[in-house]
């Protein structure tokens, strides 16, 4: 079986403590969908836990999150044109 190297290692004799990320950004359910864009834009994360009194309640992504964005962005377009035309 071939196994790809990361970070220079192979994969079967990496421990992913060796590679994994120590200290975890994690957000509460009460962030907003920008809150969490510009978190993960910030400190280049592609995911983020969601985290509820000191339990993890899910993984979004930065895929869930401009998909979000732009269905929110899409809402408020339609709205305007919908106000506009009458």
């Amino acid at each position: 079986m071939l196994f790809r190297s990361l970070k220079g290692r192979n994969s079967r004799d990496t421990r992913v403590s060796e590679i994994m990320s120590s200290k975890v950004v994690c957000v509460d359910g009460d962030r907003s969908i920008e809150e969490c864009m510009a978190l993960m834009t910030g400190r280049r994360i592609r995911h983020l836990p969601v985290v509820q009194d000191d339990r993890v309640i899910g993984v979004i992504s930065i895929g869930d999150v401009v998909s979000a964005a732009i269905a929110e962005r899409d809402f408020h377009i339609q709205q305007l044109e919908s106000y506009i035309s009458g």
